[in-house]
């Protein structure tokens, strides 16, 4: 089936974010929140001599590279190859206080990665928070537009997939965004356009296009302290006919707390209803009945020392080959202890557990080779151990260690990846 396509606001943008997950329009606005939340105030540009800055428009500017030796970068169950691979690439800044109504922001990090032995897994990086904004305040409230776009090729993002070394996918959502705080309410709506497509005809079955549908609203009991309800919907309509065009919506209530000065959490959860159409392997439908929930914790325990959670249950598009969903819960825990002003280390521990309808190969002599939809459940294990050292104010090191572990009811889906990494950033 044929998808529209959308011209980005920005050159490059048809790179995108890595692929939408749980109640891909829900997913998509939290995750836009961190990158476009717009201000009430134009914020303070910074036009020293030594800044970087053309006019009223402030710019940053930085550079980093790295060494990372990894022991399986094909995440292969029986045959785990070593190899360095060698990264470096540009983080680009721009704040543009247009009028003391509006600003225009745009961020992104470029970079290429390189595999010394296996120099034909050479790809190109942008990292998911690129985007490019334009937000027009009013009395209580913003409206943005934006395109949030990456480009990625690496497996370890994603739980579902296994026994391959790289995932080449582009990603571009388009859309607008309205923020109102009228008295003590809160509310939110928005609407998006998303394309997602790879260059490497192994992954094309996941070209799609997909709109978004998000609104919340809540009553705020303090600044920072909130409760409502929040709906999202989304349609995604795939070019291969091996994937499940669809929809799906969401509807449940959340809450955000400030418990105290240095704590913060916050809660969500509900049903959501995912609706299949027919696919080339199958002449019927099928609708998926389940639910979403969501707990984040941040906690500054001290001026030296954080720590966080984040457990999540969610539904999603399913990536391999004519699965149609993933049910997944991830839980994360992370600390932070900054050793001096300028030393740190920190730790993260990371846990999934997901089911996805999965394609299995089975031979029957002399007939052949025949594909039998089975269901596949995974669990898998991820710790990083992380030092890092900020030498001036314009120069950092850090060093790191990543651990993970992939158990799988289906053999060879499996793998146990190790990668020490060594990095250096410099801000101009």
């Amino acid at each position: 089936m044929k998808f529209p396509r959308c011209f980005p606001l920005a050159a490059g943008s048809l790179l995108g974010v890595k692929s939408a997950q749980a109640q891909d329009a829900l997913r998509s606005a939290l995750s836009l929140q961190p990158v476009i939340s717009p201000s009430q105030t134009a914020p303070a540009v910074d036009l020293r001599p030594e800044r970087p800055h053309l006019g009223p428009v402030q710019l940053t500017l930085g550079a980093y590279t790295s060494l990372e030796l990894n022991d399986n970068i094909g995440n292969s169950q029986f045959n785990p190859q070593s190899d360095l691979l060698i990264r470096g690439g540009l983080n680009l800044g721009v704040i543009w206080p247009a009028t003391l109504q509006s600003e225009l922001r745009f961020s992104s990090s470029i970079g290429y990665l390189h595999y010394v032995k296996n120099s034909f897994n050479d790809h190109l990086e942008v990292a998911p928070t690129s985007a490019l904004s334009w937000a027009i305040r009013f009395d209580d409230g913003a409206i943005t537009l934006f395109d949030q776009f990456s480009y990625s090729q690496q497996v370890l993002s994603e739980s579902a997939l296994s026994g391959i070394a790289i995932f080449p996918w582009f990603n571009n959502t388009i859309g607008t965004r309205v923020d109102w705080l009228p008295g003590h309410w809160a509310v939110q709506a928005g609407y998006s356009h998303n394309n997602s497509l790879s260059d490497s005809s192994q992954f094309q079955y996941l070209n799609a296009a997909s709109e978004y549908l998000f609104a919340r609203g809540g009553w705020r009991f303090a600044e920072n302290t909130q409760a409502g309800l929040e709906t999202s919907y989304s349609i995604s309509r795939y070019q291969s006919a091996t994937q499940a065009d669809n929809s799906n919506v969401s509807l449940g209530p959340y809450a955000e707390w400030q418990v105290t000065d240095s704590l913060r959490a916050s809660l969500r959860g509900g049903p959501v209803f995912y609706f299949f159409d027919p696919t080339s392997s199958s002449s019927s439908g099928r609708q998926l009945n389940s639910y979403y929930f969501g707990l984040n914790v941040a906690d500054q325990l001290t001026d030296f020392l954080s720590q966080g959670l984040n457990i999540q249950r969610t539904v999603r598009q399913g990536l391999n080959k004519g699965s149609p969903f993933i049910e997944e819960l991830t839980a994360s825990y992370s600390v932070v202890f900054s050793l001096t002003q300028r030393v740190s280390l920190s730790a993260s521990f990371a846990y999934d557990h997901g089911k996805q309808p999965y394609e299995v190969p089975v031979y029957i002599p002399p007939f052949g080779t025949f594909l039998v939809e089975s269901t596949e459940n995974f669990d898998r294990y991820g710790a990083t151990f992380n030092a890092s050292w900020r030498a001036t104010e314009h120069l950092s090191a850090s060093m790191a260690f990543n651990h993970w572990l992939r158990q799988s009811n289906i053999q060879g889906n499996g793998y146990t990846v190790n990668s020490l990494s060594f990095s250096l950033g410099y801000t101009f």
